[in-house]
């Protein structure tokens, strides 16, 4: 495996962690609740994420690269969209079969779930974009760095 193939593993995961992060400080600022749950939300985001996320990720950065419209605001705005795929398969994955299920996204239950994606993408759309532009990764060392002392802090508390 290369260097930069585990770079975007790399990304991957911080954009991961950086969605929890922003799922569980929402859910406590904006209802007040303490998710103490946490491997639920890990059980409900990690294989839609991992499996369907970054395949389209990847999807949107060859479609963007094969008909040169390559920018980050593109690449962010197309993870941002296709973010709403994953979502529709968390109810799925807590238990619920209907194809009414694609309400969910507009759910107040399914806000968290978008700003959890949202996050994500702007994460990973950055990483990415570093990564493709052979940027220097050092202020994504240092976002990185931010992101996890974040997400122990709320799992501690």
């Amino acid at each position: 495996m290369k260097r930069s193939d585990l770079f975007y593993i790399w990304v991957a995961i911080t954009g991961y962690l950086a969605g929890v992060f922003a799922y569980l400080t929402s859910l406590r600022s904006l209802e007040g609740s303490d998710f103490i749950h946490t491997e639920q939300l890990v059980a409900w985001t990690l294989f839609p994420f991992f499996t369907v996320g970054i395949l389209l990720y990847l999807l949107c950065v060859i479609v963007l690269r094969s008909i040169n419209r390559y920018y980050l605001w593109l690449q962010t705005l197309a993870f941002i969209l296709v973010g709403i795929v994953p979502i529709t398969m968390i109810p799925f994955l807590m238990g619920s079969f209907s194809a009414a299920n694609f309400r969910f996204v507009f759910s107040p239950e399914g806000f968290f779930f978008m700003l959890f994606f949202t996050t994500t993408a702007i994460v990973c759309s950055y990483g990415t974009w570093v990564a493709q532009k052979r940027l220097d990764k050092k202020p994504f060392l240092i976002l990185f760095v931010l992101i996890v002392l974040a997400f122990a802090i709320v799992i501690a508390v």
